[in-house]
Formats: structure tokens, sequence, C-alpha cells
């Protein structure tokens, strides 16, 4: 393990040189920059009197999405075993049948949690989206969706969770509005693990403010630029181990401590295959670390083979 990350950079590029495809080279990359930084995943915890709170947490999406939602959820409920209990409540819409609305349910009630479908309003539905899918922005509907919790986690379903959520549960957001990872070292966090303050959303009509400037400015991420913007100096960062992103390739290094990097090894909690490499694309084409996905997504039975 290479102690300067400006040279493991060098040497990943370096080896990344004789690869003919632009995935080839990624994986090159990525498997030189990331060598032993995770060091083992969802390894037995000291002993923990089971949390007496039910901890709320949401995912979005669709009916194409289901299943990769599927093995998010799988993933979460593995690591919070005997641990805490979950209300998990997914934003959807009518694309979502009730046979996968079933299998949800039934996989989520097995491990004593509960899970809610609630359904996706029409208030985003003239905003600019860009190559994004309506979905994105299922999230900021949560504090009109849910207005009687006042705080929630959000994941993205893309995500593969490697320990618990009781800590973050505890977090005090004060009056801020969101709590994120950073992408880069301007500030600027990633949507796809968030802790949300729906209370103070809702007390400061952030909810309006959303949808007026989804619907004026069209940002390269919609959602993600969106809450950025709107939540600047009301933000809380969170350590790189709750939104591990390997895709983000040396921008890790460059907004990240290198203690933070170090706590990966032992202490991931969420690991996020964001980007265009993902688990579930053919072998060749896959991102490091996809093998975790793979390990959690047969225990669904809703994919087959690697």
């Amino acid at each position: 393990m290479y102690t300067n990350w400006k040279t493991r950079e060098l040497m990943a590029r370096m080896a990344a040189i004789p690869m003919r495809t632009r995935t080839a080279r990624r994986r090159i990359r990525d498997r030189v920059r990331f060598a032993n930084i995770i060091e083992t995943v969802s390894q037995n915890r000291l002993p923990l009197k089971k949390y007496e709170h039910k901890i709320p947490i949401a995912f979005c999406f669709d009916g194409r999405g289901w299943k990769l939602a599927a093995v998010s959820i799988q993933s979460l409920l593995d690591v919070s075993h005997n641990r805490c209990d979950y209300d998990i409540y997914c934003v959807t819409d009518d694309t979502l049948d009730a046979t996968a609305r079933k299998k949800l349910t039934r996989m989520v009630q097995s491990a004593k949690s509960n899970i809610t479908f609630l359904d996706a309003n029409h208030d985003f539905d003239q905003s600019y989206r860009h190559k994004w899918p309506i979905p994105v922005y299922y999230r900021m509907m949560l504090p009109k969706l849910l207005p009687n919790v006042d705080q929630i986690i959000y994941a993205d379903i893309d995500t593969i969770f490697c320990h618990d959520m009781i800590d973050i549960s505890r977090l005090d957001m004060g009056k801020n509005i969101l709590a994120g990872v950073r992408d880069y070292n301007n500030g600027y966090i990633n949507s796809g693990f968030l802790v949300m303050n729906l209370r103070q959303i809702r007390t400061d009509r952030l909810y309006q403010k959303w949808i007026s400037a989804s619907r004026t400015k069209r940002y390269k991420n919609p959602d993600q630029d969106l809450l950025n913007f709107t939540t600047r100096g009301r933000t809380i960062f969170l350590p790189l181990k709750y939104n591990f992103q390997p895709m983000l390739g040396p921008w890790i290094f460059k907004a990240h401590t290198q203690m933070e990097i170090d706590d990966l090894k032992y202490n991931l909690v969420v690991l996020h295959f964001s980007n265009w490499m993902k688990p579930w694309d053919a072998p060749k084409n896959r991102p490091i670390f996809s093998e975790i996905w793979w390990n959690t997504a047969q225990k669904t039975g809703l994919f087959t083979g690697q």
C-alpha cells in the first residue's frame, strides 16, 4: 500500500496504459487506487443490546429499479440483524406492480422491520431532468409525503450497507438541512446517502423553492445540484465511510483525510456504486468490489449467477 496517494495514482495510470477499452482502463486504475482499502465487510461486531427504536429510512425507485432496491434493503437487514429494526419508506409510482410490492413486504417483515409504499406525487413532473428519469426527484418529496417524520435517512438503490444505521440515526441536525459525504473538496456533497432534516425543510418552506428552481434552472445533475445549491452553508459533512464511491477515483484522496480513508478498512458503512459501471453489468464491465454486491443479490432470490 503506497503511503502517498499521488504515487499510487501515478502507478494506477501507468498500469492502465496497455488496456484497450475505457472500462478496462478504469477497472485496473481503481484496483491499484483502492488496493487493500476495504479489509473486511460485515464482520462480527461487538455484542449490542437491540436498539429500542425503529429507524426511519427511505428508498426511491420505480418498477424498473425495485430489484436493485431489494438488494440494498437486504444488505441493510443483514448487517442489522439482532441490532435494530427499521421503518422503511419506499417512494414509488404505479409502475411498481403488486407482485413486487408483496415480495419486498415479505422480505422486510421476516426481519421484523416495517415497509410502507408512498405514492410519488406530480409536483416535479415539469422539472428539468436532463438524461435522468423522474424518480431522481422522489427523495425531494419526502418532507411532504411524511408530514409526521422529523428526520430520515435516505439511500440510493445502488448502495450496499456494511453496517447498521444506529449511530447515524442519532445525529443531531440542529437547524441544518442535510448531512452527506463530500464528492469534492469544495463542499459539494453526493446525494446518494443523506440524512434529511424534514422538519427544518418544512419550517423553511424549502419544498416550494425546490419545485420552482427545478423548473427554471438546468442543472447537470438535477436533484443533486439543486440540493447542494439550496442548502449551502447548512450541510453537515459526514465521514467518507458513509458513502464510499470507488468510481470517484483520485477525487476521494483530494476531498477526504487519510484518517477517513484508513477508516474504510474496518468501518465501512455504505458502499455506493455510483456512475456508469455497475455490479449487475456484464462481468467484464463491472467495477471493483462488485462481488460484495453479488453476495447480497443472491440472497434475495432475484438474481442468479455472477
